[in-house]
């Protein structure tokens, strides 16, 4: 029997998706507390032979609830909603960050714990954020998925997932992005694996993947990608069957910067998305193995619309804590902050100099007390700690409601913004939600509940495949497995 709606076609044993995302429920709960240890317990038996999680960045749950409320067209991701289980939302990270967030769903652990606090590294030299990324995967400092799939022999496979360039993984096209400086191929094609994968793709499937090497600079070359990803994770599924395949899409986050949560634009690149994702339905469907195959299609974080930016290292600047030279670089600094979308964590150059601290946090809780302020919240080192974010942080600021922070360390404290769309907000905020939906082996179909956290996606792919990470904070989404 098959479920047909809307032109989409899936069994009801076939694959699951989730579409993970941010909630508001308490996040106040989580503690410091050390990692459990590995127990000597039998490992739990398995529910699925494959997994394919594909992350959808910045995607609401109300998007795919709710589709035609946005005149919505994308039945795939209606039809995989309907004939599986889905959580109405899901609690992200602090910040709520494309880096840390999909660390956390490797890991099932907190930024705090893996490692990977932000998406790019801060200078501390210089007192300014890096134009590097985390990109490697030694930096993850605690148990992945893909390592506890490969202990038990399992074959994995990734294609744009961040933090994977060196990662024990059998098949590898890292997320790695060249700048025009170092524009070709050489050094992305170092960090594939194995080496001729990425000419064996192109005889493939006609599609040239070093251009997911480059940074898009429009939604078209973003979408272009994306599809290039697609089509590769669908070589992968019916060429090499990976056991977990992790699979990282962009262009619809990128969308909604460039044009705002809302826009044609955006809803009209997540419905070219939904097109992309019947291959990898239809990839699984011609495989023998498509009865024991699930799907989780999440997305790390939702979106909120800004239309000013809030430049927290001005407002350093004019207190004599930081020093800035005619070209914006900062020449010296006491306290320094880093901008992280929605939030900024304020850094103070001394961690033992107290004084510097409680300068910037009066000089900010100014600001915060007028009407009509950019700070929505001004977080302590502790509750940020609770959250499991960078303990090196003196404090934190949320931006206020179309806002977001900029690193820029002149001109006016607020501004008009040239982006339609943030995240990096804490993780409670309504417009932070993503959604989660598993359809396929090993699910209850049609179940819903109320409130996942994505610490929980870990666990429960390592439920599924039967395997077991060494640490994680998260359980197991219980109410949606057939056990």
């Amino acid at each position: 029997m098959r479920l047909k709606s809307a032109g989409f076609t899936l069994r009801p044993s076939s694959l699951v998706c989730i579409l993970a995302a941010s909630l508001i429920l308490g996040v106040a709960g989580y503690n410091q507390q050390k990692p459990p240890k590995s127990s000597n317990k039998p490992k739990p038996q398995k529910l699925s032979s494959y997994v394919v999680l594909v992350s959808i960045d910045g995607l609401q749950p109300d998007y795919i609830i709710n589709p035609d409320a946005y005149k919505l067209r994308i039945p795939n991701l209606r039809s995989m909603r309907i004939m599986g289980a889905y959580a109405q939302g899901v609690e992200s990270v602090y910040p709520s960050l494309s880096y840390p967030a999909h660390a956390t769903i490797a890991t099932g652990m907190l930024p705090a714990d893996h490692g990977i606090l932000s998406d790019h590294l801060f200078d501390e030299a210089s007192g300014t954020e890096s134009r590097e990324w985390h990109w490697f995967a030694r930096e993850i400092k605690t148990d992945t998925i893909w390592e506890a799939a490969r202990r038990e022999g399992l074959i994995t496979a990734a294609i744009g997932y961040p933090v994977t360039i060196g990662a024990n993984i059998n098949f590898n096209l890292p997320e790695f992005t060249e700048e025009d400086s170092l524009a070709g191929q050489p050094q992305f094609r170092h960090y594939i694996n194995p080496p001729g994968l990425l000419d064996e793709l192109f005889s493939a499937i006609k599609v040239d993947l070093s251009v997911t090497a480059h940074l898009a600079h429009t939604v078209p070359d973003a979408e272009a990608q994306d599809q290039a990803k697609l089509a590769a994770a669908s070589h992968f599924i019916e060429k090499y069957r990976p056991h977990l395949l992790l699979l990282h899409l962009a262009s619809f986050d990128m969308a909604q910067h460039k044009h705002g949560p809302l826009s044609r634009e955006a809803l009209g690149v997540l419905e070219h998305i939904d097109e992309g994702l019947k291959r990898l339905t239809d990839a699984a469907e011609r495989s023998e193995f498509y009865r024991e195959t699930t799907f989780f299609i999440i997305s790390c974080y939702g979106s909120s619309r800004v239309e000013r930016e809030f430049r927290p290292n001005v407002v350093l600047g004019k207190k004599g804590l930081l020093t800035a030279d005619a070209d914006g670089k900062v020449v010296s600094w006491r306290a320094a902050a880093q901008a992280l979308g929605g939030s900024a964590a304020i850094l103070i150059k001394d961690p033992q100099d107290e004084k510097s601290a409680k300068e910037a946090e009066e000089a900010f809780r100014q600001i915060y007390e007028k009407p009509d302020s950019p700070i929505w919240r001004i977080v302590s080192r502790r509750e940020a700690s609770q959250l499991g974010a960078n303990p090196r942080a003196a404090f934190y600021l949320d931006a206020a409601p179309t806002y977001f922070m900029s690193s820029r360390t002149r001109g006016d404290t607020v501004s008009k913004s040239a982006n339609r769309s943030a995240h990096g907000y804490l993780p409670q905020r309504s417009e932070m939600r993503a959604l989660l939906i598993a359809v396929g082996q090993g699910i209850k179909p049609g179940r819903r509940v109320e409130y996942a956290r994505l610490i929980d996606i870990a666990p429960t792919v390592a439920r599924l495949l039967g395997l077991e990470i060494r640490s994680s904070r998260g359980r197991v989404i219980s109410e949606v497995i057939n056990q």
